[in-house]
């Protein structure tokens, strides 16, 4: 049996929220400000953040879903494939060399990956966007002085620069405009995130957990626990359904760490007739997601 997809649609949605937030802070603090040098961090932070919360997205489906990798891994060292984690090094590769992509090509990969809209994002947001990346890269690399650089990749939306220096300006109403146009995206993305993953809730992945732990007929979650969809959490044990007591020593020692972590419940480690762990790989990985069944 596979091993199940764990993936909960508040933690795949938790980096698109934060820079939400952040950009909501931003807005906040822009109105009492016209210093140009706290409109130009603000705005830095600003893209910062909306970029962040793509490549946040990207690594949390990738970690949870493998499988949307390319058949073509990226490039590891082989200091990583000895003694690091490939599959980490492999995602984390994948985002930074994405990351690096022109903005369509960066869009494109999040929709296809995410599985989304691949059209979610409008021409006319995408050259508000692309306008925006170019400015703040032409503030950060050249005191936002004009170059060909800015020309080149600003898009339909380039602004003239002002006076002789030929310096774009970050100023209290572009500042809006591009929080607006960040936070618009991003909104968009959170809604048909949650509507793609919808049924993906802590219950299912508890319950595609107990599944992998416990592959045996006689084992079914419904008879073992109670569960508030409401809250998304375990509810009582069942002990008139449960079928426990037809374990084996080493999958009984799984439900006792089970009910342990949901429940609270105490156990002694004490078999008569334990034969010990058949498959470690099954353990291990039961105790890398154990945190999952805290409530």
């Amino acid at each position: 049996m596979n091993r199940p997809i764990l993936l909960q649609k508040k933690h795949l949605i938790n980096p698109i929220e934060q820079a939400l937030e952040r950009i909501e802070k931003i807005r906040q603090r822009k109105m009492n400000n016209v210093d140009s040098i706290i409109l130009e961090g603000l705005f830095v932070l600003g893209v910062a953040s909306f970029e962040n919360s793509i490549n946040d997205t990207l690594r949390i489906v990738l970690t949870n879903i493998p499988d949307k990798l390319d058949i073509k891994s990226e490039h590891i060292s082989k200091e990583h494939l000895i003694d690091g984690n490939p599959l980490r090094q492999a995602i984390e590769s994948k985002v930074q060399n994405v990351s690096y992509k022109n903005l369509p090509d960066i869009l494109k990969y999040f929709t296809k990956t995410t599985g989304i809209n691949e059209n979610i994002v409008t021409e006319d947001e995408l050259n508000s966007l692309t306008e925006i990346k170019a400015s703040r890269n032409l503030l950060l690399h050249n005191n936002l002085i004009v170059n060909s650089f800015y020309t080149d990749t600003a898009g339909s939306n380039k602004r003239e620069p002002q006076g002789m220096e030929r310096r774009l300006v970050i100023d209290q109403d572009y500042l809006f405009e591009s929080l607006v146009t960040m936070r618009t995206i991003l909104q968009n993305f959170k809604t048909q995130l949650l509507e793609k993953y919808a049924d993906y809730t802590k219950i299912r992945a508890i319950k595609k957990l107990f599944e992998y732990i416990f592959q045996t007929p006689i084992m079914n979650f419904d008879h073992e626990f109670d569960v508030d969809t409401d809250r998304d959490v375990i509810g009582a044990i069942k002990t008139e359904t449960s079928r426990r007591a037809g374990l084996s020593s080493s999958e009984r020692l799984y439900f006792d760490m089970w009910i342990a972590h949901t429940h609270s419940n105490g156990f002694e480690f004490n078999r008569g007739h334990f034969f010990g762990i058949g498959d470690r790989d099954k353990l291990a990985y039961f105790i890398k997601n154990i945190d999952l069944l805290k409530s």
